[in-house]
């Protein structure tokens, strides 16, 4: 028993392998520093930055003293298995920066956090086409945790995930963090420019944006004043997106495409440019429920091309604030809107949705409070919607109006 006692005492002097980087469980970026380094972010110590992170071990944490780091849009390269620590840390990236890029990067990571941080894009000098992201990550990713970051000013996504069809990432978080003024420029559908700037893609879209995403949270953020869409998650399943807020982007607000079992509750979207929430292009089974939709662009709600959508107890108040086109495509200003895209690549039916227990206020501009084209939409049941404004009308159009059962709208 003494000489156990011996060692015990021996270990507790030497400490932990602290000393040794890759073998601690914490790792500090001050220690991979030149002696007297700037904090103030004048001088860029990225490759000492890149050095630090490869020497964290397997479960690791890497601590990002309070400080202002410089990055080129080259970024850093995570690796699984590892936390990011970075609370007070601010991530500068170059002024001139030139081509496409990002801060973070990482390809099939497993098991990462980033915590706390800032991260600081200059969209005001990059050139329109240079799309430089937050955190860019690809692959089959699993077990990602982001949370208390904020990200502002880039020409891309703020966080952007993009897997594929045969190899989904899942389990990602995203909680409370803050995405303002990101992704790139884009035209408003009757503009001068409509679309997207030069040089940028559709994945430049969304402060968040998630391609191919499995069992998925979204929580507690703020998405503001997106330069393209607030969010966009495309061909994801089983997610939630809940007590968010997303405000003044150029387009929309809330953007689901093709996805199944996701539910959207508890968010206030306000002040977007175009529709503050659309559910398309073969979606199933999704639910918008007790959400606040106000002063969007077009539609609080476009929903064409789904099937088994549930849309309850939210408030609908005075969307649809630009007018009507002249095509039959641009008629968007109702508060809802339940029809057919004739673009949409899914070729999916819209059928079979619930609109229920929503207060839908509507102005005299607005074509109606709900509008339905049986052209395209059938097994629809508008129930105990309480209408307010001045149009109080639910227009129900087409060949089939038999498709649409209109119980107690008032």
């Amino acid at each position: 028993m003494r000489a156990l006692t011996v060692v015990v005492i021996v270990l507790s002097l030497v400490g932990p392998a602290a000393a040794e980087p890759g073998k601690s469980g914490i790792v500090s970026v001050a220690d991979f520093l030149p002696a007297n380094y700037v904090t103030d972010g004048s001088v860029s110590y990225q490759e000492q930055l890149q050095k630090a992170i490869d020497a964290v071990g397997p479960g690791g944490t890497l601590v990002f003293p309070p400080m202002v780091y410089r990055l080129d849009e080259a970024g850093l390269r995570i690796k699984s298995r590892m936390t990011l620590s970075m609370y007070g840390a601010a991530f500068v990236l170059d002024e001139k920066a030139s081509k496409d890029g990002q801060a973070f990067l990482g390809e099939n990571l497993k098991s990462v956090q980033f915590l706390g941080g800032e991260i600081v894009g200059r969209n005001d000098t990059w050139a329109d086409g240079v799309n430089i992201r937050g955190i860019y990550l690809s692959g089959s990713a699993e077990n990602i945790r982001i949370r208390d970051m904020n990200i502002h000013d880039l020409s891309s996504n703020g966080i952007g995930l993009f897997a594929m069809a045969d190899a989904p990432a899942r389990d990602v978080w995203v909680t409370d963090t803050v995405v303002d003024h990101c992704c790139n420029k884009y035209g408003d559908y009757v503009s001068a420019k409509p679309g997207p700037e030069k040089g940028s893609k559709r994945d430049d879209q969304g402060s968040i944006c998630f391609y191919y995403v499995n069992d998925w949270l979204v929580a507690g953020c703020r998405f503001e004043r997106s330069r393209s869409d607030g969010t966009h998650f495309y061909r994801c399943k089983q997610g939630q997106f809940v007590d968010n807020k997303v405000y003044g982007a150029q387009m929309g607000g809330y953007f689901i495409e093709t996805c199944d079992d996701v539910v959207a509750t508890g968010n206030v979207i306000r002040d977007n440019g175009s529709r503050g929430a659309t559910i398309e292009r073969g979606s199933r089974n999704c639910i918008l429920k007790g959400n606040v939709i106000a002063a969007s662009g077009r539609e609080g709600l476009w929903a064409p091309n789904c099937v088994g959508l549930i849309v309850t107890g939210n408030v609908f108040d005075t969307n649809g604030r630009k007018p009507n086109g002249t095509k039959p495509t641009h008629i968007w200003n109702a508060n809802i809107t339940i029809n057919g895209d004739p673009y949409d690549p899914s070729k999916s039916s819209t059928e079979n949705y619930i609109v229920a227990d929503n207060l839908i206020t509507t102005t005299a501009e607005q074509i109606a409070a709900i509008r339905v084209d049986t052209a395209a939409a059938r097994g629809i049941a508008l129930h105990n919607n309480m209408l307010r404004g001045e149009n109080r009308q639910v227009l129900v159009q087409g060949p089939a109006p038999e498709q649409v059962t209109n119980v107690a709208n008032e």
